[in-house]
């Protein structure tokens, strides 16, 4: 939490406590600007009466707008704040407490200055000698500044360095040398969606904010801000994603010194309701039904696609990989492992790209595309020294290795099922239609996971689950479970 410290003094010498009302709530508190009155001359008592008032108008700012409250009267805010900066109230700031085995009381709170550290050590002397509620807990021996932060332990007339420091960074130049680790890795269409993400943040916070100063509230405003532009909650989330979560700014910043490890202020505030979910389960992409199948892949409606297009909707309907992962198909992934013929889907070639760690997987291959001729159609191009299964898949394409794949099957698609029920349907449909076969084939969560590259939610199944053998893939694991070969679309054979 950034406490801020604002005092103004009168002409009388008295100071008082400053503070401006962040744009979103000045109509929830009818007032543009806080002052209050800290009844004394003595600028150190000011300085710290004026961090507990910016603590509990910082925490009062971040509970109207996670609360949405649209007004709050001037009586009714006074008395929020008066509970927020109780002495009682400033225990919740604390963030860990142990007791040593000489009987010592550890304390580690969070704040995100040596500053504040120094007026808070103040505050709780003052209140000692008050014999307020805080004087009757143990002397403070450990401090956290800021949030990952920590002092070594020590007594209260130590001096305070943090452990680790942060190197201060505008948010513009931070941006900047973000997207610069981005460029050489990403898909153009990503650093794209990225770019435009960190872009968005820095319109609303300034490109000369201090990064290691933005709080969850800065954040929690800036989502709000984009709500009520009229953002829906998938582009919420996937700002949310972009800034605060995994590969995202706010961990890169971390990483590189220019925020404190920890908690990342960007994380969890944007979710879907249960509604949205049904909802979004609804427009999802649609699994096709057996007489779909046997549609598309009637041998009539095959001719019509080109060889390469051909191969690449087999393989998703009997591999369930998605698109950019046959596009990235190389000639060396097609192998054999234990007699058994398979692909390999990895980031290990030039321009390889995989999901999530759990996407790099090797998947056997079924039967009928053996049957198809598969493995004949890969060794003449291997024998013509081709490296590449499809060559068409562009390495530099905007969206990536799957976009020809995908829309050569949407042209194929859209000639063959013209008079369908209207619905979301692509090549990404294949992969559904293959996990719900073998869902309703009896193959375990656990092998379809493995064969499909998906990351089950239990953690204990990463941890003590070991890696199915290619021939359990296929063959299935006995009684308990079939395996991949148990799908039978019975298609017809394209000479």
């Amino acid at each position: 939490m950034r406490i801020p410290h604002h005092l103004s003094r009168s002409s009388t010498g008295r100071w008082s406590f400053v503070q401006r009302v962040p744009v979103d709530l000045q109509a929830v508190l009818d007032c543009r600007l806080i002052k209050r009155t800290l009844k004394t001359k003595d600028l150190a008592q000011a300085h710290v009466r004026a961090v507990v008032l910016g603590a509990g108008y910082a925490r009062l700012f971040a509970q109207l707008t996670d609360q949405r409250v649209a007004k709050l009267s001037k009586t009714d805010a006074d008395l929020l704040i008066a509970r927020l900066t109780s002495a009682e109230n400033l225990q919740e700031l604390t963030l860990n407490r142990t007791r040593q085995p000489d009987g010592t009381v550890v304390e580690q709170w969070q704040i995100d200055s040596p500053k504040d550290l120094k007026l808070y050590r103040q505050l709780m002397e003052l209140e000692a000698m008050a014999g307020a509620a805080v004087a009757k807990q143990s002397p403070v021996t450990s401090l956290l500044v800021p949030p990952s932060a920590v002092f070594p332990q020590r007594t209260m007339s130590s001096p305070a360095a943090p452990a680790a420091a942060i190197e201060t960074m505008t948010l513009g130049k931070a941006r900047d040398a973000f997207l610069a680790t981005l460029k050489p890795s990403s898909l153009p269409k990503t650093f794209t969606i990225k770019k435009t993400a960190i872009e968005a943040l820095v319109a609303f916070l300034g490109p000369k904010a201090k990064v290691h100063a933005i709080t969850r509230s800065d954040l929690a405003r800036w989502y709000q801000d984009m709500r009520d532009k009229g953002a829906s909650t998938p582009t919420l989330t996937n700002k949310q994603s972009y800034i605060g979560g995994r590969g995202g700014f706010f961990e890169w910043a971390m990483a590189s010194g220019h925020y404190p490890r920890g908690d990342n202020p960007a994380s969890g505030h944007v979710s879907y309701s249960q509604r949205e979910k049904r909802s979004r389960k609804k427009l999802g992409f649609k699994a096709y039904d057996r007489a779909q199948i046997q549609a598309l892949f009637a041998p009539e409606a095959l001719a019509k696609l080109s060889e390469s297009a051909r191969w690449a909707s087999l393989l998703g309907l009997y591999t369930g990989a998605r698109a950019s992962e046959v596009g990235q198909l190389l000639i060396k992934d097609v192998f054999e492992e234990d007699g058994i013929s398979c692909i390999r889907i990895s980031d290990e070639g030039e321009h390889q790209k995989v999901k999530t760690e759990v996407s790099i997987r090797t998947v056997p291959l079924h039967p009928e595309l053996l049957r198809t001729g598969f493995l004949e159609w890969i060794d003449d191009k291997r024998k013509a020294g081709q490296t590449r299964v499809f060559p068409a898949a562009k390495a530099t394409a905007v969206n990536g290795q799957g976009n020809w794949i995908t829309k050569a099957f949407s042209r194929h698609l859209a000639e063959v099922g013209k008079g369908w029920e209207p619905a979301k349907r692509g090549f990404h449909s294949l992969r559904k239609t293959f996990i719900q076969e073998l869902q309703g084939a009896g193959v375990v969560s656990e092998l379809r996971a493995q064969i499909v590259g998906h990351e089950l939610d239990d953690e204990h199944h990463s941890t003590y689950s070991r890696d199915f053998k290619t021939s359990e893939k296929l063959h299935g694991l006995g009684s308990h479970s079939p395996g991949l070969s148990a799908l039978r679309f019975e298609l017809d054979r394209v000479d």
